[in-house]
C-alpha cells in the first residue's frame, strides 16, 4: 500500500506537467499559435502600410482636382490615358 502511494503522488505531477506542458507549446493559446497570430500580425501590418501609401497617392490626385486647386494639365491627362480623348487635329499612332 505504501509502494502504490509513493509512486501515485508522483505520477499525478507527472501527468499534470506533461498536460500543462503540451497545452502550453501546442494548445489553442499556446507558442505556436502565438507565433502564428505574430505572422498574420506583420502581414496585415504590412498590408495597412500599403494603403496608407495608397490613400496619400489618392488624396494629392483628388487634391488636384479640386476647385481650389484645380489642375487643367493634371484634368487633360486624366481625359487621354482614361477616356482615350485626343483633338481634332492630333494624329493618333496606334503602338503595339
Amino acid at each position: 500500500m505504501k509502494a502504490v502511494k509513493a509512486f501515485l503522488l508522483p505520477g499525478a505531477i507527472c501527468i499534470a506537467i506533461v498536460y500543462f506542458s503540451y497545452h502550453a507549446l501546442a494548445g489553442e493559446q499556446g507558442l505556436a499559435s502565438w507565433s502564428q497570430l505574430q505572422a498574420e500580425q506583420d502581414k496585415l501590418v504590412a498590408q495597412l502600410d500599403g494603403l496608407k501609401v495608397e490613400k496619400a497617392r489618392l488624396q494629392v490626385q483628388l487634391g488636384r482636382l479640386r476647385d481650389a486647386t484645380l489642375d487643367l494639365d493634371y484634368v487633360e491627362e486624366l481625359a487621354r490615358t482614361k477616356m482615350s480623348y485626343a483633338r481634332r487635329d492630333e494624329l493618333l499612332v496606334a503602338v503595339r
